[in-house]
């Protein structure tokens, strides 16, 4: 896996976790959507830079991207506790 790759797996886990809280007030509801909605769409972007190269903007992904052992271990854990 590239560090682009790692990036955009990294962010994969942000959406999940994202996605999976419970919230249980409405108002609430639509703000975690909102934060949802934000972690997708930089989701999206980390895709898209597959093809350019580019490095990440986004803090998250930049942090995989220039620690990629720690990140990668991250994921894994990440993966122990979902599945």
């Amino acid at each position: 896996m590239n560090r682009a790759e790692l990036a955009m797996a990294y962010q994969a886990c942000e959406v999940a976790d994202l996605a999976a809280a419970f919230v249980r007030d409405p108002g609430e509801a639509t703000e975690q959507a909102a934060r949802v909605l934000a972690a997708a769409k930089a989701l999206v972007a980390a895709a898209n830079r597959l093809t350019t190269g580019e490095p990440p903007t986004d803090p998250l992904q930049l942090f995989a991207y220039e620690h990629p052992e720690e990140a990668a271990a991250d994921i894994a854990s990440w993966l122990q506790r979902t599945t």
